[in-house]
């Protein structure tokens, strides 16, 4: 009896090989671009804040109901003509949920304000300072403004609203305790932006006291455009790099489909 001889069972058809796609590896190293800008973006925006202005006492610079942006300056004084968002419980008769207030630095620590020069403008350590943004007309037809000379302690601001004649200040608390000086520590941070975080524009920041001759630049701080728009071209990055690794990864698979698809050669 001999051995039987079977033909060989026939080779394995050998399926379409999975490639690793050049266009995914992109995709995907876009997207972690995308992450990383627009995290950086989101991250540096936080350092700013809006608020709503209630009052009309820094009109017309600020007119009532505006949204703000402000920001923290970490300089060591906050430059004179800057507009600060302050807590009202610095100032002596504030009551339980007063709340914060938007006001110009007028005066910084050390510096001696008086009101008024014989052209009705306040000096400030013997210099007079023209301000084109303040409106003092009252309804007689001629400015007035209520008399004051002080003495500005260390670590303070004095401030006053861009609308004299209707506005709650550190003028009204001259020869109370404290002379109207705001501590910094009661001082929330500077005016830098006008409108919300996503769409505020830079909020353009007086030279009058240095014009007059008073040291001190202005502030100067449009960071949060640049880091608007991290955040907006990550978040474009990151929708891109995920859509074209969809696409490329079905494109991928529709090739290995059809691939599957042809019979073998004979």
């Amino acid at each position: 009896m001999t051995e039987t001889d079977f033909p060989a069972p026939p080779a394995e058809r050998p399926g379409p090989k999975r490639r690793f796609s050049p266009i995914l590896l992109v995709m995907i190293l876009v997207a972690i671009v995308g992450v990383g800008t627009g995290g950086y973006g989101f991250w540096t925006l936080l350092s700013y804040r809006m608020v709503s202005v209630p009052s009309t006492g820094m009109a017309p610079t600020i007119p009532q109901g505006s949204v703000v942006l402000y920001r923290w300056t970490a300089l060591p004084e906050i430059p004179r003509g800057s507009v600060v968002l302050m807590d009202l419980a610095a100032f002596p008769d504030a009551a339980p949920g007063d709340g914060r207030i938007v006001k110009r630095v007028i005066g910084v620590g050390g510096d001696h304000v008086v009101c008024c020069s014989l052209e009705n403008l306040i000096t400030v350590n013997g210099k007079p300072v023209k301000e084109p943004y303040t409106e003092d007309d009252n309804v007689y037809g001629r400015k007035e403004y209520r008399p004051f000379s002080v003495q500005v302690p260390p670590g303070a601001v004095f401030v006053a609203g861009d609308q004299r004649n209707n506005s709650r200040d550190s003028r009204l608390y001259v020869g109370m305790p404290g002379d109207g000086a705001v501590p910094l520590s009661k001082v929330y941070g500077v005016v830098v932006g006008m409108g919300s975080t996503l769409s505020a524009e830079p909020f353009s920041q007086t030279t009058a006291f240095v014009e007059a001759g008073l040291p001190g630049d202005p502030v100067s701080d449009t960071g949060f455009r640049s880091s608007r728009n991290l955040a907006f071209a990550g978040t474009g990055l990151v929708v891109l790099g995920v859509i074209g690794a969809i696409v490329s990864v079905v494109r991928s698979a529709g090739k290995r489909r059809r691939a599957a698809a042809i019979p073998p050669a004979h």
